[in-house]
């Protein structure tokens, strides 16, 4: 077997991920500063991304709280499915797999955090990190860097999307000065639809995802052009980190902003005075709303949720 194939039956088949797919480092040559792969490791080669599937036990632990008010059983896909278990393991894994590089082919490897709990939030800083001019402070974007891995695309509310799991899954990166062969870019057939869809910009409950044909964001993957759409993130965060009771469930937390889309001193006078959750492995929690990614229909999801039983939400009623 090549070095390529050695590396990936690795990753699946001792490692137990679910997809692996390598792209060249310049692949995100177009990053911003400080957040390409040749700042994080002069003279690397190859990003390596493998996903982790969140099982669908854990999905429909939240379905228990959202559709039927069982508000503990949100505990379990705050913790297996957004917090702690599925971020861990993949932090884990990225130890192995830069160390079974090193070890094996004499290639320097670094384990990049990708998840939202590998980087604990300060209380010091002054908006959320997914918010703001630099919404984005992942060390390398996993996203984008999965979808130059070949894996999937981005879907209309920013999320990364697989044929396979829609956007239910985690994603894993090591950078590497090996050289592999590498996957092209994700070119298959179209996933996300927000025309024809649209669950996710009806199902937010802040108005933070915009309408299909709204406005978006063009970057650059491997000479290809791209867009997202330029998703509300100061409206995402009233729900996702529960600046009011209605979000927060079993939680008691105080009504900071009253408005659905606040600005960046609104949010950041609340971000400063928002209670450190004693119940949460984050500082602040941000998975409290989640219904984009919950009810995305993507990955056969009325086959796995609706068809079995665990959700009485019909996509057929939502207009897809």
């Amino acid at each position: 077997m090549s070095v390529t194939e050695t590396l990936k039956r690795y990753i699946l088949d001792d490692c137990g991920l679910d997809a692996a797919g390598f792209a060249p480092a310049s692949a995100l040559e177009d990053e911003r500063g400080g957040h390409r792969p040749e700042d994080i490791l002069p003279g690397a080669k190859s990003i390596i991304v493998f996903l982790k599937k969140i099982p669908d036990g854990i999905i429909q632990a939240a379905f228990r709280a959202k559709e039927d008010g069982h508000a503990d059983a949100f505990s379990i896909y705050a913790s297996y499915g957004r917090e702690l278990t599925p971020n861990m393991h993949l932090f884990f894994m990225q130890y192995n797999i830069a160390q079974y590089i090193e070890r094996n082919f004499g290639f320097t490897a670094v384990p990049v955090s990708s998840g939202p709990m590998q980087n604990v939030t300060p209380v010091n800083i002054p908006l959320p990190t997914f918010t703001g001019a630099k919404a984005n402070t992942a060390i390398l974007d996993p996203v984008r860097a999965a979808v130059a891995a070949g894996l999937g695309e981005i879907a209309w509310n920013n999320a990364f999307v697989t044929e396979e799991n829609g956007p239910r899954q985690g994603i894993g990166l090591v950078l590497t000065t090996l050289e592999l062969d590498y996957d092209s870019p994700y070119d298959g057939p179209k996933l996300c639809n927000p025309e024809k869809c649209g669950i996710c910009i009806r199902l937010c409950p802040t108005k933070a995802i915009p309408e299909a044909g709204g406005k978006t964001e063009e970057f650059m993957i491997c000479d290809k052009v791209y867009n997202v759409s330029c998703v509300n993130s100061n409206a995402c965060a009233v729900a996702s980190m529960a600046f009011r009771q209605e979000f927060a469930g079993k939680y008691k937390v105080p009504d900071q902003i009253l408005t659905d889309h606040p600005t960046d001193e609104e949010l950041k006078k609340a971000y400063a005075e928002k209670p450190i959750a004693s119940w949460s492995f984050s500082h602040y929690p941000d998975y409290y709303c989640d219904l984009c990614r919950l009810y995305c229909p993507l990955g056969n999801w009325k086959e796995r949720f609706y068809d079995t039983g665990f959700s009485s939400f019909d996509v057929k009623e939502t207009g897809k």
